[in-house]
């Protein structure tokens, strides 16, 4: 019976021994855990810019980001992924791991481009976090300065006058230099030689070249051109601030109101309290008065709406620019 007893002792022993282990097992393991989960984030972060270089976004990007590599610690690196009017670089962005690691500088041709193109694979509103929103800006019309025009009128007179003649360049199809210039002829009762670029910049370049005639961008993208290009109009409700003697389309008897938008979106699934420390990043630099005095001369106002007002934004741009594409008759091959 002794003996018995003494077996059994040596089995309670060993399953001790075994429990001691186990739990020492699990401490470890969940120390090397914590020790391996850094803080986010722990190695640059990428910044998609759906354009070629020197457009607006890609100038606003390459201000967000500077500013945001100091606020996150790391390089955020702007990669320029031009095509498709955007979609190329936003279905990317839409793929990528919601980690926190690639981010994407929206505009509004993101709620354009689906209802304008065949084969969009991505959900506009559903596959995008909203990180914030940047600002907004009215286009501009401009026209290299051997068109002999000096007011939108002349323009309009011209375009008639030779129809199917007079080109009108964009950032490339469905972006919204795009389909601000199909609605300035679906409204002016104009037609004019659509000539689609890679990107706004490359438009304004080719029309400071005169290889193109016109063209509708933002102030930002303008901005290192606008002594060798002729603005004409800006599409807003009233004149800007900046700028206060370029009259707008209505004051021209053409109802044209465009406000182009940028923001900073994340896949869809990010952890929120990445998309909170991200959000809390953009926010402190959008409060700067220094980034607001940057943005001024390119016709870019601040925006200090929330990540839900900017996601109701997207919301409402997505459905109304499908109504409006449906409304035109605008088609893209």
């Amino acid at each position: 019976m002794k003996i018995i007893i003494d077996w059994l002792a040596v089995l309670r022993a060993r399953r001790a021994g075994l429990r001691a282990k186990f739990a020492l097992a699990a401490i470890i393991a969940l120390a090397g855990s914590a020790l391996a989960a850094e803080p986010y984030p722990d190695r640059p972060v990428t910044l998609i810019v759906p354009y070629a270089a020197g457009g607006s976004s890609d100038v606003l990007a390459r201000l967000i980001g500077e500013r945001l590599s100091k606020s996150l610690g790391q390089q955020v690196v702007i990669d320029n992924r031009a095509g498709a009017g955007s979609r190329l670089g936003i279905e990317f962005a839409a793929k990528s791991a919601a980690d926190g690691y690639t981010l994407l500088l929206a505009d509004m041709p993101h709620t354009i481009i689906p209802a304008i193109q065949k084969g969009v694979h991505y959900d506009p509103v559903h596959d995008f976090t909203p990180i914030g929103l940047i600002g907004t800006a009215s286009m501009v019309f401009f026209i290299n300065p051997e068109v002999k025009a000096q007011t939108v009128r002349d323009f309009v007179a011209l375009a008639i006058a030779e129809p199917g003649k007079m080109t009108v360049a964009s950032g490339g199809i469905g972006s919204a230099t795009h389909l601000t210039a199909e609605l300035f002829q679906a409204k002016a009762g104009i037609k004019l030689v659509h000539v689609p670029f890679r990107g706004a910049g490359p438009a304004m370049n080719d029309l400071v070249a005169g290889h193109v005639q016109s063209g509708f961008t933002t102030l930002a993208t303008a901005s290192s051109v606008l002594d060798r290009v002729r603005a004409l109009a800006v599409a807003s409700e009233t004149r800007l601030p900046t700028w206060t003697s370029l009259p707008t389309f209505k004051e021209s008897g053409i109802d044209l109101v465009v406000e182009h938008w940028w923001g900073v979106l994340a896949p869809a699934g990010l952890p929120g309290e990445i998309a909170a420390r991200l959000t809390g990043d953009v926010k402190a630099i959008l409060e700067s008065q220094e980034f607001a005095t940057r943005l001024e001369p390119l016709g870019v106002t601040v925006s200090h709406a929330s990540p839900a007002q900017f996601l109701g934004l997207i919301e409402s741009d997505t459905a109304r620019w499908a109504d409006i594409v449906k409304s035109v008759g605008i088609s893209v091959p």
